[in-house]
Parts: C-alpha cells; sequence; structure tokens
C-alpha cells in the first residue's frame, strides 16, 4: 500500500511540473495492481490528467470516467462532482460536444450541490464559462467566470482565480470592452509566468486566451511582446494541441506585420501538427492559409482551403474577400452579409472583419444600405479599442465611404490619416490596399500625379510580399489612369451609379441635364461593351476602378 500511493504522490508531482509522460507512467503503473477503489479513481483520474495534455482523446474519456464510477461507488462526491466536470470540459472543447458538455456539467453541479465550497465549485463555473465563451454567449462566460475568482479567492486557490480572470478577460474582448478585457489578460498572464498558479497546465488557458485577445483587438504590439514568451513556454513543457493552437493565432500576428513566410511555415506546422492530435481544429490554420494565398493571387488554392473549412466565419470572410478579387462584388456582398448573421452583437471584434470586406464589395456593387450601417458598426467597434490598426480601419471605412458618395476632397483626408495609421500599426498589406483607394480619390479629384505616386507606394509594397493580384491592380493607377476607356467625367458618373443613384440624382450631383448623364451611361455601356448599368458596376469592381 505504501508503493501505491508513493507513486500516487510521485504522478501528482509530475502533473504539476508538466511531465505528462512520466505522469501518466506513474498512475498506470497503479492501475497495473490491485488496488481498492479510492486508489483506482485517483490513478485512473491521474492518467486521464495526463492523456489531456498528450491527446489521447480515446484514454482521456475512458480514464475520467473510470475514475467517476470508483468515486462514487466509494461515495466521493467531491472526486466524482471533479471529474464529471473535465468530461463536460473535454467534451466542449476538444469534440464540441455541447449536448454531452452540458450534461456532465449538470451532474457535476447536483453532485456538488450540497456539499461545502470547494475548489470543485469554481473549477465547474471555469469550464461552463469556457463552454459559454466558445459558443459567443460571452455575457454567460463573464457571469461565470466572476463565479470561479470569487470562488478561487474564497479556497485559496491561485489556479482557479487567475484562469478565471483570463476567461474574463477574453469575454470583454468579445464583446468590445477590449481595453477592460486586455488589462485583464495581461494581468492573468504575468501572474501565471511569475509562478503563482501551482500546476505548469494552469498557465495554459491565461497564455492561450492573451493570444487570442491580442489577435481580435489586432493589438499586434501587444501580441509581440507576449507571444515569443508563449511559444517559448509551450514548447518546453509538449502542451501539444495548445502549442499548436498557439502557433496558429499568432500566425495572424505575422501575416499583419507582412512575414509572410514566417506566417506560412507556422501555419503548416500548426496544420500538421493539428491533423494528427485534433483535426477538428485543424480548420482554424486551414482558414488562415487560405487568406494568405487569397493574397498571394494563388486563388484556386484558397478556394480549397476556404472549402474545407466552410463552417468558420474566417472562411466565410475569406470567400467573401476572394469573390471580390474575381469581380463578383454582389455574391461578394451576399456572402460578407451571411458571415454577419452568422456572428451575433457579442461577437463585436469578429464582425469587425466581416464588416471590412462588406464595405468593400458594397461599394463594388454600388450598394448604399449596408455600407452606410457596414461604417457606422465599425466604426463603434473601434471606439472601444486601443490601438492604431482598428482606428485605421475605422477612417478607411469612412474615407471608402466619402468616396462612394462622391465626397472625394473628405474622402482623400480621411484616407490619408488611415494609411498613415496603418503604417505607425506596421501592418504593410492593409497601407497599401488603403492607398490604392487614396489613389483613386485623388485621381478622381484630378489629381493624377499624386494618385500615381500613392499607386506606386501601394504596388512597391504589394510586389515585396508577393501578393501579385493586388499588385496588378495597384499598376494601372500607377499610369495615371483610371478607366482606360474612359473619360474622368464618365468615370465620376459610374462612380455615382455604382452607389445606386438615378440618372436624376447623378444630374444634380454633377450639374448637368438629366438627358446629358443619360447619354454618358449610354457611352459608358457601349465603350465597355456592356449590356446594363449593373454589368457596368461589376466590371469597374473587376478593373479596380471604384
Amino acid at each position: 500500500m505504501i508503493a501505491v500511493e508513493e507513486l500516487l504522490l510521485k504522478g501528482g508531482d509530475l502533473l504539476r511540473r508538466g511531465d505528462w509522460s512520466g505522469a501518466r507512467e506513474a498512475f498506470a503503473a497503479v492501475l497495473a495492481g490491485r488496488v481498492d477503489p479510492a486508489c483506482e479513481a485517483a490513478a485512473a483520474e491521474g492518467v486521464a490528467a495526463a492523456c489531456w495534455w498528450l491527446d489521447d482523446d480515446a484514454e482521456v474519456v475512458g480514464r475520467y470516467e473510470q475514475a467517476y464510477r470508483c468515486y462514487r461507488a466509494v461515495g466521493d462526491d467531491r472526486g466524482a462532482a471533479r471529474v464529471a466536470a473535465w468530461l463536460g470540459n473535454h467534451a466542449a472543447q476538444f469534440r464540441g460536444e455541447t449536448a454531452v458538455a452540458q450534461g456532465w456539467f449538470r451532474r457535476a453541479g447536483r453532485l456538488l450541490a450540497p456539499l461545502s465550497e470547494g475548489e470543485e465549485h469554481g473549477l465547474l463555473a471555469l469550464f461552463e464559462g469556457m463552454a459559454a465563451r466558445m459558443l459567443g454567449d460571452c455575457a454567460a462566460a463573464l457571469e461565470l467566470a466572476e463565479r470561479a475568482m470569487a470562488a478561487g479567492r474564497r479556497v485559496a486557490s491561485p489556479d482557479l482565480e487567475i484562469q478565471a480572470m483570463a476567461l474574463s478577460g477574453t469575454a470583454y474582448v468579445g464583446r468590445g470592452q477590449v481595453r477592460r478585457g486586455m488589462r485583464l489578460l495581461d494581468e492573468a498572464a504575468v501572474a501565471a509566468f511569475a509562478g503563482e498558479v501551482g500546476e505548469v497546465g494552469s498557465v495554459w488557458i491565461p497564455a492561450c486566451y492573451l493570444v487570442q485577445g491580442c489577435e481580435q483587438a489586432r493589438d499586434w504590439e501587444r501580441a509581440e511582446q507576449w507571444c515569443e514568451r508563449v511559444l517559448d513556454f509551450c514548447s518546453r513543457f509538449d502542451l501539444g494541441s495548445p502549442f499548436a493552437r498557439c502557433r496558429t493565432h499568432y500566425s495572424t500576428v505575422l501575416l499583419w506585420r507582412g512575414d509572410w513566410a514566417g506566417a506560412e511555415s507556422q501555419l503548416r506546422r500548426a496544420a500538421d501538427d493539428l491533423q494528427a492530435r485534433r483535426p477538428r481544429f485543424a480548420t482554424e490554420a486551414w482558414a488562415r492559409l487560405g487568406e494568405l494565398r487569397r493574397r498571394q493571387g494563388r486563388w484556386d488554392e484558397a478556394a480549397e482551403l476556404f472549402r474545407l473549412c466552410q463552417d468558420l466565419p474566417a472562411a466565410r470572410i475569406g470567400r467573401a474577400e476572394l469573390l471580390l478579387d474575381q469581380g463578383d462584388a454582389p455574391a461578394a456582398v451576399e456572402i460578407a452579409e451571411r458571415a454577419l448573421d452568422g456572428l451575433g452583437a457579442e461577437h463585436r471584434m469578429e464582425r469587425a472583419a466581416a464588416l471590412e470586406v462588406l464595405i468593400r464589395a458594397a461599394v463594388a456593387a454600388g450598394r448604399k444600405d449596408p455600407l452606410a450601417h457596414a461604417v457606422a458598426e465599425l466604426t463603434e467597434i473601434a471606439r472601444g479599442v486601443d490601438g492604431d490598426a482598428m482606428r485605421a480601419s475605422a477612417l478607411w471605412a469612412q474615407g471608402v465611404q466619402c468616396g462612394a458618395l462622391g465626397d472625394d476632397r473628405r474622402a482623400i483626408t480621411l484616407l490619408a490619416t488611415g494609411v498613415e495609421l496603418f503604417e505607425r500599426a506596421r501592418g504593410p498589406y492593409d497601407a497599401a490596399r488603403a492607398r490604392l483607394d487614396l489613389a483613386r480619390a485623388l485621381a478622381v479629384n484630378g489629381r493624377t500625379g499624386p494618385a500615381a505616386e500613392e499607386a506606386r507606394a501601394a504596388r512597391n509594397t504589394f510586389e515585396r510580399l508577393g501578393a501579385t493580384g493586388d499588385a496588378r491592380r495597384a499598376s494601372g493607377l500607377t499610369r495615371g489612369r483610371v478607366g482606360g476607356a474612359l473619360t474622368p467625367r464618365q468615370i465620376e458618373i459610374l462612380r455615382l451609379l455604382a452607389v445606386g443613384l438615378t440618372n436624376k440624382e447623378i444630374a444634380e450631383r454633377v450639374t448637368l441635364s438629366e438627358h446629358t448623364v443619360k447619354r454618358h451611361v449610354a457611352n459608358i455601356l457601349t465603350r465597355l461593351d456592356l449590356p446594363s448599368r449593373a454589368a457596368a458596376v461589376a466590371y469597374a469592381s473587376r478593373a479596380d476602378l471604384l
């Protein structure tokens, strides 16, 4: 019996230190002999805990269920509730089995109800909050995180309190309360890395949520300060699929900074690792790799990658961008709107990317209503975010809207400031795309020299990055032409037509007779050999004239 107790103590110590294989071996040695149900329960729970980090799903479920039965057999409802909570967490986080997760959570809650408060009560609240966050219910996640934090303080469990603080932070970020959320995430990460937690595994949630929060908030400076430390920690303790998921999120930082080779390296390693360990999460890497391929002009590959993960919001947004690249603005509007429909109001930061592509598509398709609503919402989201990247996005959106409505002078001012902020945030690709919009506004305003200069700067950036499609679009403007066969007046009318104005409304805007505008529209269709006004707008989008 002494040997069994020593093995259980050894396994527990190895778990706390992050030696998952050693812990598994120690606990398995206990199960290999004849032991009483209480020792069997503890050993089975230990094997399951180690296998959770080793990505051995079958062993996790089997051993936790074994532990649950043993704890129930000996009347240890606290132990049974603890492993029930872990079974629910595993079902939610790694299998997406919401009903199974809720069943285990409810069972754990029923077992804990008559017991005095312990760490298990807070653990259950933490896991339920994490599941709520995955489903997009940030309000429930916040309530449960607060409950878990309070329990952690009362039972003197820093591991529980710090993990719950991180959950609270990521829920605030998801709701658009970014400043508050990121402060909590910073604090949780500092405490975890400083050694305030008793178990290595307790560092994972603060570290993972911090990287995700930086990505959502586009706080690239904060991400750079933290990511190297997070990745180093993950690699030192062989965190398996959590490490691969950190690589996936880190790739977005590299993509933003213009290190596309580095982003591809991280994504390929993450995708291979996740496909082998957790196939369900490989789609996250595929969606980001699809966006990289789209930017590189490798459209067929991008389309296939987006197809593999078509249910993810990131893949839908990527498909909308791809359709817009290919000139199908109406379809891009439709997909962007569907992506937004699938993201509730609680997903404020995730909605930002969908709003951006909707704005680009709405301008190209001449759709006024979605444009106005999208710009207003994106601007509101940016107000709650610290950092140049989101402010730049909001200014860009306002500038594009002004240009679509014919207010080119205002558009130029807003777009120029947006470019400056994108560059200050060290986002070369987004800065170059905003430069192209600035070049168009300058050209329509008759300032062809500055327009060509901005277009050349954008083209040089695109070529350096390897963004071949964007580089081709920039090349037309570098030669000082906006539309080739069309005159400046015809391009001006085409742009107003694109935002849905009637001939009468266009005539009032440009101070011409309605008859003259009608003749201009007819000449545009003739010169472009197009059958309709809608076809002219689609052509303008493909030719990058809007």
